[in-house]
């Protein structure tokens, strides 16, 4: 092999690699947005949110799918759907986040995150042992 086609062949692969590792690094930051715009966007993206109880949840055992009703802070709604079992302490989650994409008017969720009240927080007054 001659110098100058190392050099050539050297330039594509590293070419190629910067290509893959800016396509990973995009990919990877996901971004935060509405239920309104998820809809929109066709990207894999972050919703934050509240589960709405009087919609329920349900798990459906032979398809190992959890789904649920998510509503953003704009107050927009939309069904989740998630392949797994429901996450723990999902009832008393403040919040939940879920990652994925809107497909036929439904959100695939492809992860799912709770964020649950802390056992941190007190009460504003004081034990009397503390005082």
């Amino acid at each position: 092999m001659t110098t100058k086609l190392r050099y050539i062949v050297g330039g594509i692969v590293v070419f190629i690699a910067v290509g893959a590792a800016a396509y990973l690094l995009s990919e990877s930051q996901i971004q935060y947005v509405t239920i309104a715009t998820a809809r929109t966007t066709g990207k894999k993206v972050q919703i934050k949110g509240k589960w709405v109880e009087r919609d329920s949840a349900s798990y459906d055992q032979a398809t190992n799918t959890f789904t649920f009703v998510l509503e953003d802070g704009d107050g927009n709604r939309i069904r989740v759907e998630y392949d797994g079992a429901k996450p723990n302490n999902f009832e008393l989650a403040e919040s939940v986040v879920v990652r994925g994409r809107v497909e036929a008017g439904r959100f695939h969720a492809s992860e799912i995150l709770t964020k649950c009240p802390s056992k941190y927080q007190g009460n504003s007054a004081m034990s009397p042992q503390a005082q």
